[in-house]
């Protein structure tokens, strides 16, 4: 039977072609990506290097760059104001950005090149207890992970209790405290998860240790999505869902992306010209994707 789901695998492979890259100026380890509906990119990376991004090359589309490491995501108020949501050691920040001209004037100048401009951080989980987060927060030993911007303007995190074995336990809350998720019929739901997406019909997908995790918007689970094989080495990274509800995983062990329907069938697997450890993924509103590779200096930006 393996080797059968083996050779449907084999036969369901797709080759995307590369429309573009986004130059990183050098090698980098990307960690996590996110662009908006128009293709505005952010990028978290990281090589041991305070100055990691000095020469990148500069971009329009990318409108924030992050040297922490972490987890990252956008949200979009329209084309020229965004919200970048990123992660450092102990805390969630948020910073508004704005495409707008050099000059801080009410009257800028024919001519006048726009740039993001980018406001103070905020906190938006760490630092002090937030009563909303509920027991949450980095002084109960939670990491926080993947964030994601929800489409009803809500913003969604994974956490991580920092244990192992069978004690490791991860949650997805909500900002606001309206929402934890993390158990399931009295059984974790979680045991370290990493990326999440919010899927166009609501639900949550989440990438945790050796398999895609599936809720509705509720927080219900609706399926595991664990590979093809018993033999497999899945271990997902990160996660995107395209127009049709489709949910795009980064499969960096095996060097592809895989490609499951909203209900968990498998459906393809997808490559391209010189595909090597996929890490990060996102997409934008003409389902494209663009591919964060870990070790590599340009961001890969694909379609079918």
């Amino acid at each position: 039977q393996d080797m059968a789901i083996i050779q449907a695998q084999a036969l369901s492979s797709l080759v995307y072609r590369k429309e573009k890259t986004i130059s990183l100026g050098q090698r980098l380890f990307v960690f996590d990506i996110d662009c908006g509906r128009n293709g505005n990119l952010c990028i978290s990376a990281s090589n041991n290097s305070s100055d990691i991004f000095t020469h990148t090359n500069k971009s329009d589309s990318v409108i924030f760059k992050s040297s922490f490491g972490s987890y990252i995501a956008l949200q979009e108020q329209d084309n020229d104001h965004f919200n970048v949501l990123y992660g450092t050691y102990h805390s969630i920040k948020r910073q508004s950005a704005t495409f707008t001209t050099n000059r801080y004037s009410t009257s800028p100048k024919p001519g006048d090149r726009k740039r993001w401009v980018l406001d103070g951080p905020s906190t938006l989980w760490g630092g002090d207890e937030n009563v909303l987060h509920r027991g949450c927060g980095p002084t109960f030993r939670f990491t926080a992970h993947g964030i994601t911007a929800t489409k009803s303007g809500g913003i969604l995190l994974c956490l991580w209790n920092n244990e192992f074995g069978e004690r490791s336990l991860g949650k997805v809350i909500s900002i606001d405290g309206k929402l934890q998720i993390f158990m399931d019929k009295n059984q974790p739901l979680y045991i370290c998860p990493t990326y999440i997406a919010e899927n166009g019909n609501g639900d949550i997908c989440v990438s945790d240790v050796k398999a895609v995790v599936v809720t509705d918007a509720g927080g219900m689970l609706r399926f595991r999505y664990q590979g093809n094989s018993k033999e497999s080495n899945f271990d997902p990274y990160g996660i995107c869902c395209d127009s049709k509800y489709n949910i795009i995983v980064a499969d960096m062990k095996n060097d592809k992306l895989l490609v499951v329907d909203k209900d968990g069938e498998f459906l393809h697997q997808v490559t391209y010209d010189g595909i090597k450890m996929p890490r990060a993924v996102c997409i934008d509103e003409n389902d494209r994707v663009f591919v964060g590779e870990w070790d590599s200096d340009a961001i890969k930006v694909i379609a079918r």
